[in-house]
């Protein structure tokens, strides 16, 4: 039967992934695991602000802030998690600074992205400055954006359903799209590996805007002689963006009167396997109690050299 199976409304992940993975994952099964990694935490007084994008629909910020609820139950009690977002939404990341106590033992900004373009690459650092100059002397850290991170992959491969040799499919992944190559790269770099683990047909990489080639664009050109067309948003959050990736599939359909199966994943930032790991990576730069190194060159020459972390 024709018509799209929206996997944000139609089930949950719990649900989805004993459908299709025999192994259930829930963020209740990873507490554990992520407590005990907190042993040896020395950074008891620090403030956690995780940095979200922000949507200008509130449904998206909704999604975040329930997001952020479910990860705060995660992590060990003495971690005092904060909130801030770039644009579209409040409270603000500079709001969540300045209501800071100075008393506080450090901040770790843990940006809620996916790549490293400039948001990340500059809008955090600017933030540290911020904090930095507010609070002398106060230690400021950072994380950098999933970017690379093998937990993409593994979500994507929990969210599809597996390749079947009978069905010829079209699996389309769709980026925001940057004007950094090096974030654009990362969705290809991505792509490559969820078909290294899943086979079946090579993913079409594109992107909403900015960058080529546009998801318009693609499906546009796109036949319909195929069984199935998968639709993979690589985003974290509902918002305006994930509402025009439908839209696109709805033209596609009126167009060519397609009568197969159309699948499109959900946004996955509440994904349970995302949050263990967004949890995990939080406990790690407080016990590293420095920035990481990040995955990419920061291309900027306009910042100033002691907030390039």
């Amino acid at each position: 039967m024709a018509g799209f199976i929206d996997l944000l409304s139609s089930q949950s992940y719990n649900l989805f992934m004993t459908a299709h993975n025999p192994k259930e994952i829930s963020p209740s099964g990873e507490k554990h695991s992520i407590c005990s990694d907190s042993e040896g935490l020395s950074k008891e007084g620090w403030v956690v602000l995780i940095v979200a994008h922000g949507s200008p629909e509130e449904k998206g910020n909704v999604h975040f802030r329930q997001t952020f609820s479910v990860l705060s139950k995660m992590l060990p009690s003495e971690i005092d998690l904060r909130q801030g977002f770039i644009e579209h939404a409040t409270p603000s990341v500079s709001d969540s600074i300045r209501e800071t106590s100075p008393h506080t033992a450090g901040i770790a900004m843990v940006p809620y992205l996916l790549f490293d373009a400039g948001h990340s690459k500059s809008d955090v650092p600017s933030y540290v400055a911020e904090a930095r100059k507010l609070f002398p002397g106060l230690p400021v850290i950072r994380e950098w954006a999933l970017g690379t991170d093998q937990i993409l992959v593994d979500i994507l491969l929990n969210l599809l359903p597996p390749a079947e040799k009978d069905k010829k499919e079209v699996l389309v992944l769709v980026g925001r799209g940057s004007l950094d190559p090096n974030a654009n790269a990362s969705l290809y770099y991505q792509s490559r590996r969820l078909w290294e683990r899943r086979r079946g047909a090579e993913p079409l990489v594109t992107f909403i805007g900015v960058t080529e080639p546009r998801l318009a664009t693609v499906m546009s050109e796109l036949k319909s002689d195929f069984d199935r067309l998968i639709i993979v948003p690589v985003f974290l959050f509902e918002g305006v963006l994930m509402d025009r990736i439908r839209h696109q599939a709805s033209l596609f359909q009126a167009r060519t009167g397609y009568v197969g199966e159309i699948l499109i994943t959900p946004a996955f930032g509440d994904h349970p396997l995302l949050l263990a790991h967004m949890a995990k990576r939080i406990i790690r730069l407080l016990q590293l109690g420095r920035t990481p190194m990040p995955r990419w060159p920061i291309v900027r020459s306009d910042v100033p050299e002691d907030t390039r972390l």
